[in-house]
């Protein structure tokens, strides 16, 4: 076996999904970056749009105790919100990769 064919089975190795799939993963990775960045900077600011988003129950004993939880909330999912981008950070990374390795791959007959 040669060099370049030692080098095509080696990456062949390493790919397990294709052009079009890893390309499709990228693009949606990209989105989902972006809605979940934005949306855990608005949860962060509190925007009042995201109010029934929240997990509060119906009643409290006084305002503070709502407000206070209606804060928590808002914390919380905006935490979430940034852990799930980083979850979109390492699926944007390796169907990149993954695209990557399909660029390189050239088909011979």
């Amino acid at each position: 076996m040669n060099s370049k064919e030692r080098q095509h089975s080696q990456s062949s190795a390493m790919k397990f999904c294709g052009y079009k799939f890893s390309l499709c993963l990228f693009i949606i990775s990209i989105w989902g970056l972006i809605q979940l960045l934005l949306m855990g900077v608005l949860f962060y600011c509190e925007t009042p749009a995201f109010l029934e988003d929240l997990p509060v129950e119906e009643t409290y004993a006084s305002v503070d105790d709502y407000l206070a939880e209606v804060h928590r909330g808002f914390r919380t999912n905006a935490f979430n919100c940034i852990i799930a981008a980083c979850l979109y950070i390492v699926t944007l990374g390796v169907s990149g990769w993954q695209f990557y390795l399909n660029q390189k791959t050239t088909y011979q007959v």
